[in-house]
């Protein structure tokens, strides 16, 4: 089994931004407790939860950002047998899920992150409700450019250009509300967003359109990974905009903020 897949937490350090730059500007009192927490996934790709999180087989989830490390996604299907679109344009995150699906099929290991310790233990059925979207997410329909990151081991790429490089690729992007039409999805239980400082744009579209999920969990990676000195500003700010849309911040882990619709 894979470590760390369904782990209770069990100090008051998942909720206090160790490792960030500094920590997410959200209100503590609010913060839900640590044994109403699950935390799915591996150390590195893993994400906060709800314990009774009321996710089903007949869930919607959309995993935005997978990289090299797709744990979550599987966690997602393993213990809540849900249907978890897997959302990435780059191609070595199309590669690693291509992988992942031959060894799966084939009844062979496969590490995650390239891990000499953590491998998958999704089973070919409950693989089956993975479905991967190789496109990326943004707040218009168009083709960006995806900035690759300054260590070329590094998978996570930027539509911002976040670590200020010169290469990239290009890829289409969709906004949320194109993406569920394209998938035919009418609605989505949990949206989980690690796209590398793009998420702001997403927050403020999925604010005015009315699609925001039951649980939305988002890297704010400007906090640990700040353009400049406004950083923490524009984190606050959208925080704060998804809070008057009826959003409560319930867990924070490093620069990672689960959320869940109040009303």
């Amino acid at each position: 089994m894979l470590k760390n897949y369904f782990k209770k937490l069990f100090n008051s350090s998942h909720t206090a931004g160790v490792g960030a730059s500094f920590s997410l500007p959200v209100d503590r009192t609010r913060l839900i407790a640590s044994h109403k927490l699950l935390r799915l996934g591996t150390a590195y790709g893993g994400w906060i939860i709800p314990a009774d999180a009321g996710l089903t087989a007949d869930s919607i989830c959309y995993s935005v950002g997978a990289g090299e490390d797709i744990s979550f996604d599987c966690a997602l299907v393993e213990h809540f047998h849900c249907q978890v679109r897997v959302i990435d344009p780059t191609p070595r995150a199309i590669q690693h899920f291509n992988n992942l699906e031959k060894a799966v099929r084939s009844g062979q290991r496969f590490p995650v992150n390239n891990s000499h310790e953590d491998f998958y233990s999704v089973t070919a059925e409950d693989f089956g409700r993975l479905r991967f979207v190789p496109v990326g997410l943004a707040d218009r329909d168009t083709e960006l450019k995806f900035y690759l990151p300054q260590n070329p081991a590094h998978v996570s790429c930027s539509t911002v250009n976040l670590q200020k490089t010169e290469e990239y690729f290009t890829a289409q992007c969709l906004r949320v509300s194109s993406l569920m039409q394209q998938l035919g999805d009418t609605s989505i239980d949990l949206l989980k967003m690690d796209i590398e400082g793009a998420e702001y744009a997403v927050i403020r579209d999925i604010v005015a359109t009315k699609l925001l999920p039951r649980l939305l969990l988002i890297e704010f990676d400007e906090a640990h990974t700040p353009m400049d000195s406004e950083a923490s500003t524009r984190i606050k700010h959208h925080i704060e905009i998804l809070e008057q849309a009826g959003m409560r911040c319930i867990a924070v882990d490093d620069s990672n903020a689960t959320f869940i619709r109040a009303y």
